[in-house]
């Protein structure tokens, strides 16, 4: 296969997913685009030192490292919400379908707000295990830790759902 053609076909594959991943994160859909986009091109730039065995998880861990430099840089500034572009008559330009699907993946009512009580760390790993079924190695190599911790972060933040989940 074509260099360009394996590139490709591994942006149809994932690219969905880690738009999914960056817009549950930051709940922005421009930035998620910014950010997939950005972890494409890196991706693309290092294409020929890449092992495709663990091209998923290299995704996430690109996608990730993105995304914690750049709350690194905007720790200080204020975000502007979707809903204050929107009320100013600016129109979104992100995929509204795939806004949508997101929407209806969520299974439990209210499941949007716990995920957003937890802690960033916990609620990484319900992310990566979950919603986007990396196995327990793979989720570990995005965050750089171990497979036990990822297990115990796992147990910790199913069971912090389950108690936000019953506060209703």
């Amino acid at each position: 296969m074509h260099f360009s053609n394996e590139f490709q076909t591994i942006y149809i594959r994932y690219s969905d997913k880690i738009y999914r991943y960056l817009y549950i994160q930051t709940r922005d859909p421009y930035l998620a685009e910014d950010i997939t986009s950005e972890t494409f091109l890196r991706a693309w730039k290092k294409w020929r030192e890449i092992k495709q065995d663990y091209i998923q998880a290299l995704l996430f861990k690109i996608a990730r490292n993105i995304l914690i430099d750049y709350w690194r840089r905007e720790k200080d500034k204020k975000k502007i919400s979707l809903e204050l572009t929107t009320e100013m008559g600016i129109e979104p330009s992100y995929d509204e379908d795939l806004i949508e699907k997101i929407h209806k993946d969520e299974k439990v009512k209210g499941l949007n707000v716990a995920l957003g009580k937890l802690a960033k760390n916990l609620r990484e790993v319900v992310i990566l295990r979950f919603m986007e079924e990396l196995s327990a190695r793979e989720a570990a190599g995005v965050i750089g830790t171990t497979e036990g911790n990822i297990r115990i972060l796992q147990f910790r933040a199913l069971r912090k759902l389950k108690e936000f989940l019953n506060e209703k």
